[in-house]
């Protein structure tokens, strides 16, 4: 996506949340074909000369856009899943610091899914705490691949973390409510 595009895409993005229960629901983009076929694209910006060679996406919705980016990049995807859901062969557990929900998550990842000669973008929906994308970083590590940065849709994280992390977004949350 050139940047043009870019720019057109992240404006026309603040009318496809919805607001459910007070909040900005970014399921709304996932209902738009229009938006969905473009999210891919807009996630994968800047890192497209990066060498990535595979998405790595914790749950819930980090798979989705995870196969949407990896598909864009020509690279593999690889989930991170949370505690009490199934991972055949998760070997890799990292516990995080207090997430968005003021509680502490456990992350599994798998050992074999990932190696040294491996560049990894981190992808999800959201970043506030920035305590999930440092667990899956943790994991990346762990299994001896190099994080190249972090994408998501919406960032409501403070400037330090986004710095921290590498974080690139689309939107801001200030800009949804």
């Amino acid at each position: 996506m050139d940047t043009e595009m870019l720019i057109h895409f992240r404006e026309n993005l603040k009318g496809f949340f919805p607001s459910v229960n007070g909040h900005p629901d970014v399921a709304g983009l996932f209902r738009s074909p229009a938006m969905l076929s473009q999210l891919g694209s807009a996630l994968a910006a800047g890192f497209q000369d990066l060498g990535v060679t595979k998405v790595v996406s914790p749950e819930a919705r980090g798979p989705v856009l995870g196969a949407l980016v990896a598909r864009e990049l020509g690279a593999g995807l690889v989930l991170i899943r949370k505690d009490g859901r199934n991972h055949p062969g998760a070997d890799i557990q990292t516990e995080s610091a207090a997430t968005w929900t003021g509680e502490k998550q456990l992350f599994y990842g798998r050992s074999f899914d990932l190696d040294s000669s491996d560049i990894v973008l981190v992808v999800d929906d959201w970043i506030t705490t920035g305590n999930t994308a440092r667990a899956v970083i943790t994991t990346i590590t762990n299994a001896g691949a190099h994080c190249a940065g972090v994408s998501v849709i919406v960032n409501k994280a403070a400037s330090d973390v986004v710095s921290e992390l590498s974080v690139q977004w689309l939107v801001l949350f200030e800009d949804l409510v």
